[in-house]
């Protein structure tokens, strides 16, 4: 999969596109849509996953006076058994993000881990008690100082929130001198993408945050 995503985006560096004048046909939501097809909705993938399905939608909100476009950005969630789901090669669905956005909510395990640590004088951290915790990522967010509050949508922004973190970390109380590290990390134990994550790390690295 990530050897596809790949290839396609290195194809599309070194090709010369034209546009409007017809010279090449862009197939690239073809290639999209047969990803998100093959990849999340036939369920190829050996590792069990959510019946969820995640589309990211891109409608024009307004038309600048210099006639640049402004697009809002939804994210639509849908069982993959819906009778409502948005037909492949719908065209106000980016079906390029909506392949990363489901293979980074679907296809890969995160733990946090948060440890109290001090640093000596030569720079090295010396790690004194940590906890560790598996936790799932969301397009979503919510307070996590109140109970019962209605989820936000954040995307493009990736949240993985920790409701019982008073329960998990309550011994995690830093002293004088000591610092908390946290670190979040993301695992193929399915081998889904036989250990290749820097691939994918340099495709969502390179994204245009716009």
């Amino acid at each position: 999969m990530l050897k596809a995503i790949a290839d396609e985006r290195n194809r599309l560096t070194v090709r010369q596109e034209t546009s409007g004048l017809g010279c090449f046909k862009d197939d690239r939501i073809v290639f999209w849509t047969w990803m998100f097809s093959t990849y999340f909705m036939e369920k190829l993938s050996p590792r069990e996953q959510d019946d969820m399905l995640f589309y990211v939608r891109r409608k024009l909100s307004y038309v600048s006076p210099d006639q640049s476009e402004g697009k809002k950005v939804d994210v639509e969630v849908y069982r993959r058994d819906s009778k409502k789901l948005p037909g492949l090669g719908e065209p106000d669905i980016d079906w390029e993000e909506s392949v990363y956005l489901n293979l980074i909510l679907m296809k890969l395990d995160y733990v946090v881990t948060c440890a109290v640590c001090t640093r000596s004088d030569a720079g090295d951290i010396h790690i004194h008690r940590k906890k560790s915790q598996q936790v799932y990522a969301s397009p979503s967010k919510h307070a996590m100082d109140s109970k019962g509050e209605e989820s936000k949508m954040s995307y493009p922004n990736i949240f993985f929130m920790i409701d019982n973190f008073e329960e998990v970390f309550c011994d995690m109380t830093v002293g004088e001198g000591e610092m908390v590290c946290v670190e979040l990390v993301a695992s193929d134990k399915s081998n889904t993408f036989q250990g290749d994550l820097s691939v994918l790390c340099s495709i969502l690295l390179s994204l245009d945050p716009d």
